[in-house]
């Protein structure tokens, strides 16, 4: 039996993705360089003794498994296109970083990694694409990826981010162009990852039509993942 999170707009919006990647031309999205708030947290890592291993949660053109990895942390990409990881393979062999990344082709929802495996988790821009009622499994098998006291990076639309000038909704979800988006207010954040994280900076970003929240957060100690959803492969 096919889960939720496997429904029909979930496949209409992996293949909008590949379509994009696909096509060869400039991605409607950052491709190559980092966000300034994930550049901070490589900075933190790096300065911490031992550094310990990052995952970048829907990594597409790997900006960010690039970043960690110049600064000397192992890092996972973890993407659900092949197109964007052969791009993020050929960048890391350029840069002579290979060794210090692996790259998974695998979906979000159900990562083929560990529990309790990483030191820092980055997504920054696939929790927006999740439904709400997919939400627990998010908070189950990918927060339960993070070490307890572990980082975890979270960029989300924002109610301000505009898909085209004089764009009005009136919630705050909606089916754009076969993709799901999500879109956050500043106390959202509170509400939804207070029991399970210590929020440490919420940054506010704002340009022309983008509208995005950065922000960092730390996994707490007593945080248990729920074994009745299930453990990833």
């Amino acid at each position: 039996m096919r889960s939720e999170w496997q429904s029909a707009l979930y496949t209409r919006q992996r293949n909008f993705f590949a379509q994009v990647y696909e096509s060869g031309g400039l991605t409607p999205w950052p491709s190559t360089e980092p966000t300034p708030a994930v550049s901070r947290l490589s900075h933190l890592l790096k300065r911490r003794k031992g550094g310990g291993r990052v995952l970048d949660l829907g990594c597409g053109e790997g900006r960010h498994v690039l970043l960690f990895a110049k600064a000397g942390l192992f890092t996972v990409g973890l993407d659900y296109l092949a197109a964007p990881l052969r791009t993020v393979a050929q960048r890391a062999r350029e840069k002579r970083l290979t060794p210090r990344i692996r790259l998974l082709l695998g979906d979000a929802l159900a990562p083929p990694l560990k529990p309790d495996s990483f030191d820092a988790l980055v997504d920054s821009g696939v929790f927006h694409h999740i439904k709400k009622a997919d939400w627990p499994i998010y908070f189950d098998r990918v927060l339960g990826l993070v070490k307890p006291g572990g980082y975890f990076h979270l960029t989300v639309f924002s109610t301000k981010f505009k898909h085209y000038p004089g764009e009005r909704r009136t919630r705050n979800w909606q089916v754009h162009r076969n993709h799901y988006d999500h879109f956050f207010v500043k106390r959202d954040f509170a509400q939804i990852f207070s029991d399970r994280c210590e929020i440490l900076e919420i940054e506010e970003e704002r340009e022309g039509l983008n509208g995005f929240f950065h922000v960092l957060m730390r996994k707490r100690p007593t945080y248990v993942r729920r074994a009745d959803q299930g453990r990833p492969c």
